[in-house]
């Protein structure tokens, strides 16, 4: 579908305040939104468009299905894989690991998989969708009789033979999709102007993210967060005495999901994994104000550990760093691109 030209003239000064760096959140949910109708194909730019434009909980969408795969395959390794426990495939064994077999199919590896069953991806996932008989109603499934050959069979334990934590995408997936359907739609802009402004544009981005909600298949729920690779530096004094801090650095930013995985006869147990990635050094984004010093142990004379408290909601400052959302105007004496 054609952007009109109405919507067009009301997005061109959008972009233009983005490409020249006089945005804030409001400006790049304001683009997602007059784009999201006319993106097409473009799967992870209507993926963070719908972030913005669904205020409840998410129950489709590519990092909804990845999240719903992580807990599959998390509930069949606590029900199955560590018990030591054999999926009876003649049945009836749980709705959740139909769904596992298909998300694991598309993680596994190809080569092996026809190595050793002489079977691609998309012919292993026609045969489980042709072999098995679903019972929605009871949330069970089962094999058709006498149809699940050997092969089948070793395909599927192969499939099943994984734990699979797949972020949902990078971020620069979406600049990518970006530019071109603002190409495909003739909206001017200036590409170098736009590229300079690209990681203000995924901090952005982050904001209007965190704290998105999402409703999963068997009534589960899960979250999703900023955080950085690392949240805490522990220090250590080497041969020479010098302090140094493990890791190096707090990593890159990222989305973390954060789930609840229930299996039978044990606690439930929360688990978070990556669920979108960027290339974001998280101490040059963020403001020095969600960075707290912690005593690494009971000796008063060991350093101080160093920890980078992302929780919360967050928006950006006058210097496009993260600030926790409800603080007030945030001062700063140090230039911007020292972060923390």
């Amino acid at each position: 579908m054609a952007l009109p030209l109405k919507e067009l003239l009301k997005l061109q000064p959008i972009i233009e305040r983005i490409q020249e760096g006089r945005f804030d959140e409001n400006d790049v949910d304001n683009m997602l939104m007059r784009l999201r109708a006319y993106a097409g194909p473009r799967k992870i730019f209507v993926e963070l468009a719908n972030y913005v434009a669904h205020n409840d909980a998410r129950d489709r969408g590519l990092a909804h299905g990845r999240i719903t795969a992580f807990v599959d395959s998390m509930t069949f390794f606590r029900n199955y894989s560590a018990k030591q426990r054999p999926l009876v495939l003649e049945g009836p064994f749980p709705l959740y690991v139909y769904r596992l077999l298909k998300s694991q199919t598309e993680l596994v590896d190809e080569a092996e998989l026809q190595r050793k069953y002489r079977v691609s991806k998309s012919s292993l996932l026609k045969k489980i969708e042709s072999n098995f008989v679903l019972d929605k109603k009871a949330g069970t499934c089962s094999v058709r009789s006498k149809k699940a050959g050997a092969e089948l069979l070793g395909a599927l334990s192969l499939v099943l033979g994984f734990i699979s934590a797949v972020p949902a995408f990078h971020i620069r997936e979406f600049h990518d999709e970006l530019k071109d359907l603002l190409h495909s739609h003739g909206v001017r802009f200036d590409e170098a102007l736009w590229e300079a402004q690209a990681d203000r544009i995924t901090l952005a981005l982050l904001c209007l993210v965190s704290y998105t909600e999402f409703k999963l298949p068997d009534g589960g729920s899960a979250s999703c967060s900023l955080a950085s690779e690392s949240s805490f530096r522990v220090p250590f004094r080497t041969t020479d005495g010098q302090v140094q801090f493990s890791p190096e650095s707090f990593g890159k930013l990222k989305v973390r999901a954060d789930v609840v995985v229930v299996s039978e006869g044990e606690a439930p147990v929360r688990v978070g994994f990556t669920l979108i990635q960027t290339d974001l050094e998280a101490a040059e984004h963020c403001h020095r104000s969600l960075l707290r010093v912690e005593q690494s142990g009971p000796d008063g004379n060991q350093h101080p550990m160093e920890v980078l408290d992302l929780e919360g909601l967050f928006r950006l400052d006058k210097q496009f760093l993260l600030v926790r959302g409800d603080d007030g105007p945030v001062e700063r004496t140090t230039p911007a691109a020292g972060g923390v």
